[in-house]
């Protein structure tokens, strides 16, 4: 198992998240192997997702070593803790859930609660969060609120998403976050999801991973 401080090295050095909701886990399968075909090395698979524990357990089982399998939209310690035993790396919560923190630490895995507010952000923070998640953060200002967080809260670790528009990722990194949530919105686009034509999707979303990084093709 890494150590907590590579995980978080390695998220901030990827910074880019793909967030994974699908109808099936055949469908977040596919999903997932294409994202990682793509160049994704950050995937959350939701609990929404049905039978998204097994889903975790055979991305984790069979992901690349390079590629962090995560659980997102967690809502209680004994999700957290459903979710670590089948491989998840992180747990995300998009809500204040504190009680993730603790089943996280005691395993070693990236805990993830969700704070808005400035008042919500440190509390999550103060109680051992890892990455404090703003969301949702489209909704609320962007990268500009991102700038005027990191005035009186400069060292706490962001994850932004909801409603980020990929073009605008590095504008949130130039604000202060280290990590920015894609949503399966703007990576699975719904005519080729029902097509199943993954090459198309896999192409589509790697030029979406560029511009999320800022990076121009030549």
């Amino acid at each position: 198992m890494l150590p907590i401080e590579s995980r978080l090295r390695r998220m901030f050095a990827e910074q880019i998240v793909a967030i994974i909701r699908a109808n099936s886990p055949e469908r977040a399968l596919d999903a997932a192997h294409t994202l990682i075909r793509a160049g994704f090395k950050l995937i959350e698979i939701t609990l929404t997702i049905p039978g998204a524990p097994e889903v975790i357990k055979a991305l984790a089982d069979s992901a690349p070593a390079e590629v962090m399998i995560g659980a997102g939209t967690v809502m209680s310690a004994v999700g957290a803790r459903d979710c670590i035993t089948q491989g998840a790396q992180f747990i995300v919560s998009p809500i204040c859930e504190t009680d993730i923190i603790r089943p996280c630490r005691e395993a070693g895995v990236v805990a993830i609660p969700a704070g808005l507010s400035a008042t919500e952000i440190v509390h999550a923070w103060r109680l051992g969060a890892h990455v404090v998640k703003v969301f949702p953060v489209g909704t609320v200002g962007g990268p500009a609120y991102i700038k005027a967080l990191r005035g009186p809260l400069p060292d706490i670790p962001l994850w932004v998403s909801g409603m980020v528009i990929p073009a605008q990722a590095p504008e949130y990194t130039r604000a202060g976050a280290q990590l920015v949530g894609l949503g399966s919105d703007q990576l699975l686009p719904a005519h080729l999801v029902e097509a199943g034509d993954w090459e198309e999707i896999a192409t589509h979303a790697h030029a979406v991973l560029l511009t999320a990084k800022g990076i121009r093709e030549i």
